[in-house]
């Protein structure tokens, strides 16, 4: 033709053709010491993996090299005993990266799983993580999050729930609040997030991110689901494919911490801790453990 041609597809054709989302499936186990501390931990995960730059079929003989993405480092220096596993899985559904790629999996897996042991442990949830994330960067987070969030006023009627995670360079912490509407369903009252990025320039652009990323991790937590029947996707647009909607979305403070650290990402950082977080607040308010997302937020 001699000319540019443009090639638009359809809201069908993207949404069928994907590439998707991986799952993925964890098992964590862990050990207390008498003092209520992790001496052992293990996390093994089965999800299938990313070819080379998201396209070429991966050599199944390799690992993900994802295992501990988005888990913060230094639990690793506290806990004396641990391990991470990987079963790379395959599938003909075509996956590529999500945003924070396996962070986002691995921190709903682990955050979870370290609240259960906080639990167990009969320790607030909050406290438990200080006497494991030993880093001053960390303690200073912490301290930080339980003032700007009233942690240690919180009411006997919500449920509250954190989650710290790291990745890219980056440390966040949210807590989320949950309650019961006069239905007796669950409503997200709200989400308090701390970003610690290092060095920075523009805070609104940090709080834009964090916020996006934030309505993108409730949306897969509570509404983006796709199904599959004779290898093709069932949902092909946004009649079927849930999104969230204003009205679905809580208030949102997004909190950044000062310091002369290196600088990190803000872009995919933000992310990982709603889901483990949102899930350990409804822990808190029900005593139901969600393990599964998504999940209906109207049917817990």
């Amino acid at each position: 033709m001699k000319a540019p041609v443009q090639v638009v597809w359809t809201r069908e054709d993207d949404m069928t053709q994907g590439p998707f989302r991986p799952g993925a499936v964890y098992s964590c186990r862990g050990g207390l010491d008498k003092a209520g501390h992790i001496y052992a931990f293990q996390a093994i995960m089965a999800a299938q993996q990313f070819g080379q730059d998201g396209g070429n079929e991966p050599d199944p003989a390799s690992n993900n090299k994802g295992e501990i993405d988005g888990m913060a480092k230094s639990y690793l220096e506290s806990i004396p005993h641990y391990s991470f596993g990987d079963v790379t899985t395959k599938s003909p559904i075509p996956v590529m990266w999500w945003r924070s790629v396996y962070a986002s999996t691995n921190s709903f897996a682990i955050e979870s799983f370290m609240d259960e042991l906080a639990i167990e442990a009969g320790k607030d949830p909050l406290d438990f993580r200080k006497s494991h994330l030993r880093g001053h960067r960390y303690q200073a987070l912490i301290d930080r999050m339980e003032t700007i969030s009233g942690w240690k006023s919180r009411g006997k009627n919500e449920g509250w729930g954190v989650a710290i995670t790291e990745c890219f360079g980056s440390i966040v912490s949210h807590i989320v609040k949950v309650s019961y509407k006069a239905d007796r369903k669950i409503k997200i009252d709200k989400v308090i997030a701390l970003m610690d990025c290092g060095w920075y320039v523009n805070p609104d652009i940090i709080r834009a991110q964090v916020e996006g990323s934030i309505v993108m991790g409730l949306g897969a937590a509570v509404k983006h689901e796709t199904h599959f029947m004779d290898g093709r996707a069932v949902e092909k647009n946004f009649d079927t494919y849930n999104m969230p909607r204003i009205t679905d979305i809580p208030g949102i403070d997004v909190h950044i911490m000062d310091n002369n650290e290196n600088a990190g990402g803000v872009g995919e950082p933000g992310l990982p801790p709603l889901a483990p977080a949102l899930c350990n607040a409804i822990f808190d308010l029900t005593g139901k453990r969600i393990r599964k997302l998504p999940f209906n937020l109207n049917e817990v």
